[in-house]
């Protein structure tokens, strides 16, 4: 299958200096970023754990922290959106690969392998949960809006997620997201779930025909600066950087990844020998 060389919709050759990134708190309501520090992580956990359990999607746990093995894998982008030092919503994107699969996997396993075999490149985009009581609305859809372009600029093919059924409306509506799958039962959050894929390369047909194909970086800062959002810089480094080898985004180590196991091994004791193998050599010293 021929691959172009260039990215889709690709910024503009000329540098986009990160000053304009920089902005005054008085300016804006939040900040959307991905997670680059230890910190930013933990709250990210600890927000999926609280809004799981409320909904009834998880046990309680002492440690007040939910993350998949998915989530410690190098190349996995954990996407914030903050108020101040406060993280309100978060939401996480995992490349597919041979050792790890997708966390959808353990439900639309068959769906994804009809993908698999034409040889198309997945994202998932898994693990959103938000503070509704404090982020508004128009702030939680701005912010899977955001997501979702980020994805269209990637060097991928569908982007995939696994949603409750009285969501798919919103998907389909504003991420141009398609049925990909008939409801399933997942047992590990005891709710129903639905399979939902966006053909990436239909959707860039769709925004080449509406937007201009330039200076994109400018434009997704100056609009969401105009509903008081500001984008990090971090984000369109991601974008620059999603054409080359993937490097280790993932802002994690051994340390404290034993840390928010307490050190219990046990946990990863049930993944693929590949998938274990991987997180050794990414994370010397972790506790497999």
């Amino acid at each position: 299958m021929y691959r172009p060389k260039q990215r889709w919709l690709p910024f503009s050759n000329e540098s986009f200096p990160e000053t304009m990134c920089r902005h005054t708190p008085d300016d804006i309501d939040y900040v959307f970023k991905i997670a680059d520090d230890s910190n930013e992580l933990c709250q990210a956990y600890h927000l999926l754990y609280k809004e799981y359990l409320n909904a009834g999607y998880t046990q309680e746990s002492p440690r007040e922290l939910l993350f998949t093995p998915h989530h410690l894998l190098p190349t996995t982008t954990v996407f914030l959106a903050k108020a101040k030092e406060t993280v309100l919503s978060t939401a996480t994107l995992v490349y597919d690969s041979k050792p790890s699969g997708l966390p959808m996997d353990a439900l639309f396993h068959a769906e994804l392998n009809t993908l698999r075999k034409k040889n198309r490149r997945i994202l998932e985009v898994c693990s959103l949960a938000s503070k509704s009581c404090v982020f508004s609305r128009r702030g939680i859809q701005n912010f899977t809006k955001l997501i979702f372009l980020y994805c269209v600029f990637l060097d991928i093919d569908d982007v995939c997620i696994m949603v409750n059924p009285r969501h798919v409306h919103l998907y389909k509506n504003r991420c141009d997201f398609e049925i990909f799958s008939e409801e399933k039962y997942y047992p590990k959050v005891n709710a129903i779930a639905v399979a939902l894929r966006a053909d990436v390369h239909k959707v860039r047909e769709k925004l080449g025909r509406v937007f201009l194909k330039f200076s994109y970086q400018y434009k997704l800062f100056s609009y969401y600066l105009s509903l008081s959002i500001a984008i990090d810089a971090n984000i369109f480094r991601g974008i620059d950087d999603s054409q080359s080898s993937k490097t280790c985004r993932n802002p994690l180590d051994a340390n404290l990844i034993n840390r928010i196991m307490d050190n219990k091994g046990d946990v990863l004791s049930e993944l693929p020998l590949a998938f274990k193998k991987l997180l050794y050599e990414t994370y010397p010293g972790i506790c497999i």
